[in-house]
């Protein structure tokens, strides 16, 4: 496709003068990213399946950042080195973000204290997982929010919706869930049902790892989506969110039928996946589409670096 070719050949002459023929064209080796952008397969796929013009747009310059990391790995942990590369090349501007970040470190009162402050600044700052006309969580809704970690997500879809909604917060990890019990409590989330469960693939049990630090790995027994939804009889799901660090491949293939079925309006994580992140972004749209051709693409990034990058599907009336 014209598009993804005239993109590759963008990003290589951004680096021809600084890299020789033979440093590019192993770096290019090297990267799973970059290797699937030149086998254009699935980047076509997913850039077609996109409804809209500033999705493109967003596309081409997450996909130009992510190839422009292979070449400056520093950037990747070294903050420092990420905002200068941000400001050349960020998904997003980056003195805007800032702006927004530090306008809302003064409202940050205003949120729950046990939540981490960036979570906070995606969530309530930046309204992640507010897209007017694509996501809007409201009403009675019935959502879905996997990976709800301390409650940050699924505070805001309660705050959003009336008594009859149902928001289910699903988060494996004990620490995290024990604070979100916490703030179910103490912040009267009346609409919010507490799901101390693990989703995978399939039925089994793995090796669970925490995202709190220095957390040794627990056995938990794992289902699938599809199995939680048969099982409690849920006959309505209106919105269905998942960041899951890495794990929403295997989950969405436990979930297949509850998303052919039900079609609830997606929000899937797209920036996880690989050394320097980003392999699900040419994975996960491509998938789902296999699934149900019932859906509007449109994806949103909320840091100038690319991660927070979301894929919104929204069902086809």
């Amino acid at each position: 496709m014209k598009d993804v070719i005239e993109l590759l050949k963008e990003c290589r002459n951004t680096v021809k003068n600084k890299f020789t023929k033979e440093e590019i064209e192993q770096i290019e080796k090297n990267d799973n990213f970059i290797k699937a952008m030149i086998e254009e397969d699935n980047f076509n796929i997913f850039y077609n399946m996109l409804n809209e013009n500033y999705s493109k747009i967003l596309f081409k310059k997450i996909v130009k950042y992510r190839y422009m990391l292979s070449f400056y790995k520093g950037a990747f942990n070294n903050n420092k080195e990420k905002i200068k590369l941000s400001m050349k090349y960020g998904s997003i501007n980056i003195f805007s973000w800032g702006f927004k970040r530090l306008l809302f470190a003064l409202q940050k009162y205003k949120y729950p204290s046990e939540i981490e402050n960036f979570l906070l600044f995606y969530i309530f700052g930046l309204k992640q997982y507010n897209v007017e006309n694509i996501f809007e969580v409201k009403d009675d809704s019935i959502v879905f929010d996997i990976g709800a970690w301390k409650g940050d997500t699924a505070y805001f879809f309660s705050k959003r919706c009336n008594d009859n909604a149902k928001i289910y917060a699903f988060e494996p990890d004990k620490d995290a869930f024990d604070t979100l019990k916490l703030i179910k409590e103490k912040y009267k989330l009346n609409n919010v049902i507490l799901e101390n469960i693990l989703f995978s693939i399939k039925s089994e049990t793995v090796d669970f790892v925490s995202m709190t630090p220095d957390t040794p790995s627990v056995k938990m027994n794992a289902i699938t989506i599809d199995e939680f939804v048969t099982n409690n009889n849920v006959e309505r799901i209106d919105y269905l969110k998942m960041d899951v660090e890495g794990a929403e491949m295997d989950i969405l293939k436990g979930s297949v039928n509850t998303i052919k079925s039900l079609r609830p309006s997606l929000a899937i994580a797209i920036y996880h996946g690989g050394e320097l992140f980003m392999e699900d972004f040419y994975k996960v749209p491509v998938f789902i589409k296999k699934i149900t051709e019932n859906y509007e693409y449109y994806i949103r990034t909320f840091s100038p670096w690319g991660g927070e990058t979301v894929l919104f599907c929204k069902p086809r009336k």
